[in-house]
């Protein structure tokens, strides 16, 4: 066993565990000496003041050190990001629940409300709905882990998107949710309900229900994306308008082709997206966290699809700042990536 150096990288109280197992694997009993080498065993850009005599001492000098307490706010911001992928998406729930321990531990987070609080907001959308539905009945950190992993027992481990499901398209190039909110609507255009690019976390707004005429989709596969929450009766799409005896397409606020959310019985919408994989050599079914592109028939040039892409630029609706959507039939980019988030199948 080699010996840490102690230079603020570690809890005070974890390298101390360390210290005592090195000492008892050399046979080292005398407290003198075990003290001697802890304080040969400080990084000397570590403060120890004058006056320590013992370990217990010499542990307590180093929680009162500085660098202990930006120890401990690192690890609470990493807690504060840390986010729980399940193994159908290369995750591990083994080690998540490792690190999370630990982090508390780092952090002194020993509060059972606050570990709660901060356990919720690392699991997906759907896993944290059900976590809160049960978060009365947890009465210590071993509560957490176990109502955790019955969790998971019921959570189903799908390889592919069904027919049905919820999801959440997230724009690869930002981070960002598309997104809609019932009655947002755009003051130019067609006056619709607006989709735009939300936050970087998943809420209500970012749901969607996919729907095709198959158990699963693949890319000659025709799918609707249905709003989540609202009166569940919009779909994701672009909607045209007649001048005499020709379509238009509404134009967004910066003079593209607009997104919006609109009532999928009407004439006058397009709601059928096709999707392509990224990575060409993908040619399955659509998997939960494929990167892909989505595109529309243009009904004016039947001839052309255009693609959904999320930009930078910055419409304001009701004094509000949102981050437009639109559709394009220019070369395709990093803007047109979305990756495919799976929320919760089917019942």
């Amino acid at each position: 066993m080699i010996l840490q150096v102690y230079n603020g990288n570690i809890h005070p109280d974890e390298w101390l565990r360390q210290f005592i197992t090195f000492c008892f694997l050399e046979k080292i009993t005398d407290d003198t000496d075990r003290f001697n080498l802890a304080k040969m065993m400080i990084d000397s850009i570590i403060h120890i003041p004058e006056g320590v005599t013992s370990l217990e001492d010499l542990i307590s000098a180093l929680k009162m050190e500085v660098s202990f307490s930006v120890f401990k706010n690192t690890n609470k911001r990493k807690l504060q990001v840390l986010k729980y992928k399940g193994e159908n998406v290369g995750g591990d729930s083994s080690k998540f629940i490792e690190t999370f321990r630990k982090l508390c531990r780092d952090a002194e987070i020993n509060d059972l409300n606050e570990q709660k609080k901060y356990f919720s907001e690392t699991l997906p959308y759907a896993l944290k709905n059900k976590f809160l539905d049960k978060i009365d009945d947890i009465k210590s950190m071993d509560d957490i882990i176990l109502v955790f992993n019955d969790l998971l027992i019921k959570q189903p481990i799908s390889i592919n998107i069904k027919n049905g499901s919820i999801i959440a398209l997230k724009h690869v190039a930002t981070g960002k949710y598309l997104s809609t909110i019932e009655n947002l609507r755009y003051e130019t255009g067609s006056g619709s309900q607006v989709v735009f690019l939300g936050g970087e976390e998943l809420d209500r707004s970012s749901l969607w229900i996919i729907k095709f005429d198959k158990v699963f989709a693949s890319t000659d596969t025709f799918i609707n994306f249905q709003q989540r929450f609202g009166k569940f009766d919009k779909f994701l799409g672009m909607r045209y308008y007649y001048n005499y005896d020709d379509k238009y397409y509404y134009k967004s606020p910066s003079e593209h082709t607009e997104v919006s959310c609109n009532v999928m019985e009407k004439n006058d919408n397009d709601n059928d997206w096709r999707f392509d994989f990224s990575d060409l050599n993908n040619r399955g079914y659509l998997k939960p966290n494929d990167i892909i592109t989505l595109s529309i028939k243009n009904e004016v040039l039947k001839d052309r699809y255009e693609y959904l892409r999320g930009h930078d630029y910055r419409v304001t609706i009701g004094g509000e700042i949102y981050y437009e959507v639109i559709c394009h039939d220019k070369v395709i980019g990093t803007y047109d990536n979305w990756c495919i988030e799976l929320i919760e199948e089917p019942s």
